[in-house]
């Protein structure tokens, strides 16, 4: 036989039990990934859950619309069948449409503050709209307070 031989087994498995030293950096910077991943997962689930669920019927709606509008408000929906005149300013449509109308009421009794109408294909969907048309509005007067109160001078 001859002096070299081949080693099928060693003693010894798996080496030297000191990592490279470019090992360590690799494995830390991989931990701070992760990490900096789980943070941006957290926050995007947070905003996802804290998002306003559409409303599915009159009864939310009148509950959603009774919380954004403190001094009151008033709806009115029509239905127009198929082939029904509709108003001239009715968007075109291929289904009969649904028509809401509402207005939020001031703080003086009878004063009218915001007087909307939408057109929608289904009720629901109608009632969803003027629940987001109100919204809107809450989210542009929470900034034109915060703006107030930050007294912001914009410069050009």
């Amino acid at each position: 036989m001859s002096a070299v031989g081949l080693v099928i087994a060693s003693g010894v498995q798996g080496g030297d039990a000191r990592p490279a030293p470019g090992e360590t950096l690799v494995i830390l910077a991989l931990i701070a990934a992760l990490a900096v991943a789980s943070v941006f997962i957290f926050r995007y689930l947070r905003r996802r859950s804290a998002r306003a669920k559409p409303v599915a019927d009159q009864w939310q709606a009148l509950t959603v619309m009774g919380e954004l509008c403190p001094h009151g408000w008033q709806a009115q929906i029509t239905l127009y069948g198929w082939g029904a005149p509709v108003p001239d300013d009715a968007p075109p449509s291929r289904v009969p449409l649904v028509e809401l109308e509402w207005k939020q009421f001031d703080e003086e009794p009878g004063s009218i503050a915001v007087a909307r109408r939408v057109w929608a294909p289904t009720i629901v969907s109608a009632l969803q709209t003027m629940v987001e048309d109100r919204r809107t509005d809450v989210a542009l007067e929470q900034i034109e307070q915060a703006a107030q109160d930050e007294d912001v001078w914009w410069n050009d």
